[in-house]
């Protein structure tokens, strides 16, 4: 006989990721030699590599000399006598003639001749499956032959020993060992793998396939063989496949484990599948099964290694999804109905029952509808807008003339597919029967029109309808023109109002606004207003109107403009704060588009105002936040304010870049937007010395705002960058027009504001004393407004004109102011300008790196500071402990280094130097 211990076997012998196993199951056949007989259990699921393991064990023991008995045990033959002992022996000892001995005496003797000239080796798969009378005689073997040379191996899933059958009696009688054959480590699978690719596998590509495999031995095998077959390299490039080809292979396997289990292992499976959560009550209720069975499935699933601690492993979407796939559709509508009242009953969120009412072939009772009325509502307040566009499609198929929830769901959906929101409106119009229902669709189809180009067929069929609404409502009808509902909804695109505004200066008269009022409609006119030459003080009272209230149910775009109005009148405060909300109610419904819209808005007032740092923080988000979306090519308001933003903040390249990734179509397509890139195509023209490009792009913004009768001055004031330009180049006594168009508008629209934007175009032109004259009101005139770029703008050119007067003095403070505020701001074009004008002058600005320690030492620098602050000379020499002299002494040479003339412009001087030094720009 070969000797078998210490040897060395060949790699292809023994099963891959299964090493460790076949060297304990090597062990014991090795042992019987010298130790007597031995059995061992081997158990594991379906495809936990039993079987291979067998083969292995027979492969080594043929090798080495050990004679095999080897079977396998089936379902069918669990109640045939001695089928398992057949299929070790063959049919001869179970007929042989002449023979009075027991069966099982006659198998015994063959096994104990057998071992004369050797080790026998007894191995015999799915024993879960052995007969009653082979089990008898295995135990009668152990018991009579545990002097021999003799290894018994029985294989069988794990399940198997606590199906309820009795175990082998000498296990228990002369004990066993047991091989528990788990799932693969993931070192197991990487050399799995290693046998399938030429490449090394990559450790995150095997780590996924183990866990979607279940580290399942032949799962895994079935995998890699597939995805080598494929071409699919073993790295990140394949990972999506893997998880792909895994989740299916998996899927494939629970079903064919719970093909060989009880019905209620199988039905709590599927009844989770439906609910997708491991309620045992609900899961019995919906199955039909015992709490103590659902227990009992759960273990069956655990021990065939399908989940390792609950059903929560089988929440996987594919997994799910090909249960229920094998479920017959009658009964599977009738489980997730059953589902939905059970949920609904007890009381569970609106969003769970809804995910069952939703996948319902009909819905037929009232509550159901209300349910996922209200599980819409939930899935878009907690910020999942697609979920609740589901619910509410399912009641449009539901109801499809329910005009309410038709208009909501358009409302969802038309920021990221405006396509599909038109073609359901259009589809509502044909279906709603009610003419007020109608009207809505209309407005909501005309909110949708503009990302498709297709404004004018929405006008037009807004147009219809409110006619055949106001033909309804007779004489008790509000005012309302096609116009103002018109520019309302679709955002003042130009292709789709120019004929209507040709009306409007005929058809539109000062409003009379009814209490009743829909906010929206407030908002339109007080934007439309606004823009056709009414006063602020007729604008801002319906503005504000249109944002009192809750912030539920609005339309982010219609309440932004009633913000942006706000703005336009000098309310900064109060109009940062509506954009904000606007904002916040965009984030909470899941609304980009809304969101975008108002970050772009409120930057454009943020810079306006003087924060250029935040106005560039709201550009920056609100362009990241389009291109994230499908219809980023068609708003053209982010970047438009991002340009403007760099422009003023001294950018001029960056700025120069954004408008040249604008697609021209589109921009010229904005009533709103197109005014202010021209504006700035004409600052930065100016700036590269195209002083004639400059002038053009402002005459191209001024014929536009007149073509649509844009009669607000401050909105896109042209008319003053032109009068501006002129003077700069000499040409002032050609401006004078410009000028008048502007005061003809400030007094139109009435506040301090426009009327300082007026006074400025008029005393860029001026000249001598009447030029400092105007200028000095139009500083002290907009020194009481939020407008601090034009406030930068007065005081520079009031110290120019002073300057041309000879009076030096005074031109520096104006200077000095101008830079003070522009680095504040963050205006750093307008800062370097008139830090040039405050040199020329004779003045000083110091901009050392180091600031206020670099220029003043530090004695001096506590002095002004207490000084800035408005401490007295006496109360500055208490609080240093210095005397009086020294602290006249210290102000001295700070008024001398700072080129101040007193205390009074110490604090703006201090900050301007520190800012300065610190190399960046204040927000205001």
């Amino acid at each position: 006989m070969v000797t078998m211990s210490g040897r060395i076997f060949h790699g292809e012998a023994r099963p891959v990721g299964r090493e460790a196993e076949f060297r304990t199951l090597v062990s014991g056949l090795d042992g019987v030699a010298e130790s007597g007989a031995c059995l061992m259990l081997m158990r594991g699921p379906a495809g936990s590599g039993k079987t291979a393991l067998l083969d292995a064990l027979e492969r080594y023991a043929r090798r080495v000399g050990v004679v095999i008995l080897r079977g396998s045990c089936s379902p069918a033959g669990a109640r045939l006598s001695w089928r398992a002992a057949e299929s070790l022996f063959g049919e001869a000892p179970f007929h042989a003639e002449g023979s009075t001995a027991p069966l099982s005496h006659r198998l015994f003797r063959r096994v104990s001749e057998a071992t004369v000239s050797g080790p026998v080796a007894v191995m015999l798969d799915d024993t879960q499956w052995c007969d009653e009378e082979s089990l008898t005689w295995l135990d009668f073997l152990m018991n009579r032959g545990h002097h021999l040379p003799l290894f018994v191996l029985l294989a069988q899933h794990r399940s198997g020993l606590t199906s309820g059958r009795r175990a082998v009696p000498g296990v228990v009688a002369r004990g066993h060992r047991v091989v528990d054959l788990g799932p693969l480590s993931e070192e197991d699978a990487g050399k799995m793998a290693r046998l399938c690719w030429d490449a090394v596998p990559k450790e995150p590509f095997v780590r996924l396939c183990a866990r979607g495999c279940r580290g399942n031995l032949a799962l895994l095998a079935r995998l890699f063989r597939r995805l080598s077959e494929e071409g699919v390299p073993p790295d990140a490039r394949g990972e999506t496949r893997a998880a792909e080809l895994g989740a299916e292979l998996y899927a494939g396997h629970l079903l064919a484990t719970l093909d060989r289990q009880p019905a209620y292992v199988r039905g709590v499976v599927e009844a989770f599948a439906v609910l997708g959560r491991p309620d045992a009550e609900l899961l019995g209720m919906l199955s039909g099964v015992s709490e103590p069975l659902v227990a009992a499935a759960v273990g069956v699933l655990r021990d065939e290694e399908i989940v390792g601690t609950g059903l929560a492993e089988l929440g996987e979407d594919g997994v799910r999804a090909a249960v229920l796939g094998g479920m017959p559709a009658a009964t599977l509508d009738r489980w997730r109905e059953l589902a939905a009242r059970l949920l609904n009953d007890g009381g569970r969120p609106a969003e769970e029952t809804s995910a069952q009412l939703v996948l319902l072939p009909e819905l037929p009772e009232t509550w159901m509808r209300d349910v996922l009325r209200e599980g819409a509502r939930r899935a878009e307040l907690n910020g999942t807008p697609e979920v609740a566009a589901r619910y509410l499609g399912r009641l449009v198929a539901d109801d499809p003339a329910d005009v309410g929830t038709r208009a909501e769901l358009a409302r969802l959906v038309g920021h990221d597919d405006p396509a599909r929101a038109y073609a359901m409106l259009r589809d509502g119009l044909r279906e709603a029967a009610d003419v007020r229902g109608r009207a809505r669709l209309a407005i909501q189809l005309a909110r949708v029109a503009p990302p498709l180009g297709r404004e004018p067929e929405a006008v037009a069929v807004l147009n219809a309808v409110l006619a055949e609404l106001d033909d309804a409502a007779g004489e008790d009808r509000e005012p309302r023109t096609p116009v103002e509902s018109a520019l309302l909804l679709i955002g003042w695109n130009r292709r789709s109002t120019a004929k209507m505004v040709a009306e409007w200066s005929v058809t539109l008269r000062t409003p009379e606004v009814a209490a009743g009022s829909e906010r929206e409609l407030l908002a339109g006119r007080s934007l439309i207003f606004a823009m056709s030459g009414f006063s602020a003080q007729t604008c801002v009272p319906l503005a504000r109107q249109a944002l009192s209230g809750p912030d539920e149910n609005f339309w982010s775009q219609a309440f932004g403009a009633a913000a942006y109005v706000l703005s336009l009148a000098g309310e900064v405060e109060e109009a940062v704060r509506a954009m904000g909300r606007v904002i916040s109610y965009g984030v909470g419904k899941g609304d980009t588009w809304g969101q975008v819209a108002a970050l772009s808005r409120r930057s454009w007032i943020l810079g306006e105002a003087g924060d250029v740092d935040g106005a560039l923080v709201d550009a920056v988000r609100a362009v990241k936040l389009a291109d994230e979306r499908p219809w980023s090519g068609s708003v053209t308001a982010p970047k438009t304010t991002l340009a403007v933003v760099l422009a003023r903040r001294g950018d001029l390249g960056q700025a120069a870049h954004v408008l040249d990734q604008m697609a021209a179509p589109v921009v010229e397509d904005s009533l709103l937007d197109y005014p202010r890139v021209l504006m700035t195509r004409s600052y930065l023209a100016a700036a590269r010395g195209d002083h004639a490009g400059a002038l053009s792009s402002l005459a191209d913004c001024g014929a536009l705002l007149a073509e649509f009768t844009i009669r607000n001055p401050m909105f896109a004031p042209w008319w003053l960058e032109a009068a501006c330009l002129l003077a700069d180049l000499g040409r002032g006594s050609e401006a004078g027009e410009f000028a008048e168009h502007g005061e003809e508008l400030a007094e139109g629209w009435g506040n301090a504001s426009g009327r300082g934007l007026a006074l400025l175009a008029r005393g860029a032109i001026a000249e001598g004393r009447d030029g400092v004259e105007t200028l000095t009101e139009a500083v002290e005139t907009l020194a009481g407004t939020q407008v601090r770029w034009y406030l930068v703008r007065a005081e520079t050119l009031l110290g120019e004109a002073l300057l041309r007067v000879d009076d030096r003095e005074a031109a520096r403070g104006h200077f000095r102011r101008a830079v003070h505020l522009s680095v504040r701001c963050g205006f750093r074009g307008l800062a370097e300008r008139a830090r040039g004008r405050l040199v020329a002058a004779g003045g000083r600005m110091y901009q050392g790196a180091g600031g206020v320690k670099n220029v003043l030492t530090t004695g001096e620098g506590r002095v002004a500071e207490l000084a800035a602050a408005g401490a007295t000379n006496q109360e500055i020499a208490q609080s240093l402990r210095i005397t009086l002299r020294t602290v006249e002494s210290h102000l001295t040479s700070v008024f001398r280094k700072l080129d101040v003339s007193g205390r009074a412009d110490l604090g703006w001087a201090l900050e301007t130097l520190d800012r300065a030094g610190r190399g960046r720009p204040a927000g205001g």
